[in-house]
């Protein structure tokens, strides 16, 4: 059998030398020149071409490089094989201190005092009030930016497909519940997968359920979020401020509307970045299990796409 690295548009070398460590080289393809598809039983995802996988019919198991599955379930010819995320706490605590990072900085107002700069003006204020954090997902990311915000000391509520107990968080779900988080958050952080129930999920109608002081902050995937509702949202004083790490095309275009907005701050993809090492390690550990024909860790339920 091979293992196959399916990771176009993106330097590899560091992972395959990472990935050389524990796999013979002789054993390791890279698409798309792959030189007997037939041999090829595991295959290592991000963000493939669709279609791409269709030629490989011996494939038995499939590895994200990342903690997120969506443009790997998205593909309409994606062979029926188990899906397998990567779970990082690193990445976890890196997400957590990326958004608190970001509420801190709307907080204190360090956009409106570089503005101030900018104008050579000295203009003191006092730090926004603002101290209830709405999480929209409460998965393994969400859980622990919980946590952190809690330790900093903000009031957390969270909203998850299925009902959590949490300690110290007001956990809701349904249709009820999303409305009660989202009216009560003066920051609302998306942390939700991408399925075809959150696709578009952050449009005008939440955009008008928020405080106009509120903040949005989206660390999860660009189609979550209607980008023109957010620019009107933002134009018309609905909501204050946007934070936003991801997009519907990513490198964002040079004439995107997101770019020349004062009201929102753009980071390039890069709250939680996937640590090699962490990663490479799950990811050999699960192709030596579907080897010896055992269940693999961290694998997705087909059902709720995540």
């Amino acid at each position: 059998m091979t293992f196959l690295v399916n990771i176009p548009n993106r330097p590899l070398d560091k992972l395959i030398t990472r990935l050389k460590q524990d796999i013979p080289e002789n054993e390791i393809e890279i698409w798309p020149d792959v030189k007997d598809p037939d041999k090829v039983e595991f295959a290592l995802v991000w963000k493939h071409q669709h279609g791409s996988l269709k030629a490989f019919k011996n494939l038995k198991a499939i590895s994200s490089f990342g903690a997120g599955v969506d443009s790997i379930i998205s593909d309409p010819d994606l062979p029926k094989v188990p899906i397998c995320r990567i779970v990082d706490p690193d990445l976890a605590v890196n997400m957590a201190q990326y958004v608190l990072t970001m509420i801190q900085h709307h907080k204190l107002r360090l956009p409106q005092f570089n503005q101030q700069q900018s104008e050579n003006l000295w203009k003191p204020k006092s730090p926004r009030k603002g101290n209830k954090v709405g999480v929209l997902g409460l998965g393994q990311l969400g859980c622990k930016t919980a946590e952190v915000l809690l330790n900093a000391g903000f009031d957390v509520s969270g909203w998850s497909r299925t009902l959590k107990d949490i300690d110290n968080v007001d956990c809701y779900t349904g249709d009820s519940g999303f409305k009660t988080l989202v009216t009560n958050s003066d920051y609302l952080v998306c942390l939700l997968p991408l399925t075809d129930k959150t696709h578009n999920i952050l449009n005008a109608d939440v955009f008008s359920m928020m405080p106009n002081h509120a903040v949005l902050i989206n660390v999860a995937r660009g189609e979550h979020v209607v980008d023109d509702d957010l620019i009107v949202a933002l134009d018309n004083q609905v909501i204050d401020f946007a934070y936003l790490d991801v997009f519907r095309q990513e490198p964002l275009p040079a004439e995107h509307p997101f770019w020349s907005s004062t009201q929102i701050q753009i980071t390039p993809h890069v709250s939680a970045v996937t640590n090699v090492e962490t990663a490479v390690t799950q990811i050999v550990e699960n192709y030596y299990l579907q080897q010896q024909i055992k269940p693999l860790k961290n694998v997705i339920d087909p059902s709720a796409n995540y």
